[in-house]
């Protein structure tokens, strides 16, 4: 009951929140950052530059998770970012992905870091966690010959 009411509250309180015409430009060009990875850190620099904004050690994370990707050999060419891209469920707190096949619009993975997830179950503490689904049937079909 507490958490149900903490989340009414909250989503109360996000209601009567305005954004100055600014902000809300800032915003819309955040959201339009649309780029492959090798050249997300870059946009991001660029962006919070021209916006007024510092996005210090989180713009230093997102470019080492980057180069640890390419480091790893896997095909950066095929990974985007995308600053609009979300998951569904209000629990992720930090980096969400979705893993799909060129000109699908249908993930076989998906997932992210969720940090809240236990604590909306019930639990007293924090406890990090980072997950994802494979849908298997996806796969399957795509293995099959299908898309």
């Amino acid at each position: 009951p507490d958490e149900i009411a903490r989340r009414l509250i909250e989503r109360a309180e996000l209601r009567s929140v305005r954004l100055s015409a600014e902000a809300f430009d800032a915003l819309k060009t955040f959201l339009a950052i649309h780029v492959p990875l090798a050249d997300a850190a870059s946009a991001l620099e660029k962006f919070a530059a021209g916006s007024g904004l510092s996005l210090g050690a989180a713009l230093n994370n997102f470019a080492t998770r980057a180069a640890a990707i390419s480091a790893h050999g896997l095909p950066v060419e095929t990974i985007h970012y995308d600053a609009a891209f979300g998951r569904p469920l209000d629990y992720y707190t930090g980096l969400v992905f979705e893993i799909a096949v060129s000109g699908s619009d249908r993930p076989l993975v998906g997932g992210g870091r969720y940090d809240r997830l236990l604590t909306l179950l019930g639990a007293r503490d924090k406890i990090p966690g980072v997950g994802f689904s494979v849908w298997l049937d996806r796969i399957e079909s795509l293995a099959e010959g299908g898309k």
